[in-house]
């Protein structure tokens, strides 16, 4: 996962906690789920394979769930620290992962903070994707105190962000 500076959020700035948008719930990811956000990477590797760049290697075909429990609880430690905050996108009854968000910070200058999204297979499945993403974007831009929010890959092509 990227990790580009810390600090993503001052003190005194409480960070968004849990969006209810009727067929899903996006909420902080914790270790708890890790279970749940193996089976949705493992399930839908092939759909968010470039998440992070075109030459980032998540999720390898190799990952396992001990690596990915160690990833999900080194997320959760970073929305503890303030660093960078990660959330589940999870069906109402929490039960099955529908996709993951990661609000990032950022060294491109012209950016207060970079976000990257995936959603799984099961949201595809039950055509929740675009739902997710516009709700996920508007969520961004109400309840964030951000000026200036950049999507690599999605509205800044991959070779522009990498020069950034």
């Amino acid at each position: 996962m990227p990790f580009e500076t810390p600090d993503l959020l001052p003190q005194t700035t409480e960070a968004p906690t849990r969006v209810d948008a009727g067929a899903f719930v996006v909420r902080p990811l914790t270790v708890d789920d890790a279970e749940r956000d193996y089976e949705a990477v493992t399930a839908s590797r092939d759909r968010i394979r470039d998440t992070f760049g075109p030459d980032h290697d998540w999720p390898s075909t190799d990952l396992t769930f001990e690596q990915n429990r160690i990833d999900v609880a080194w997320h959760h430690k970073e929305f503890q620290r303030r660093d960078a905050f990660t959330y589940a996108v999870v069906d109402p009854a929490g039960t099955t992962e529908l996709g993951c968000v990661y609000v990032q910070p950022t060294r491109a200058t012209a950016y207060d903070a970079a976000v990257y999204f995936w959603v799984a297979d099961a949201a595809v499945e039950r055509d929740l994707a675009s739902a997710i993403e516009d709700r996920l974007r508007r969520w961004i831009a109400q309840d964030w105190p951000f000026e200036a929010v950049a999507y690599p890959g999605r509205e800044i092509p991959w070779s522009e962000w990498e020069t950034e």
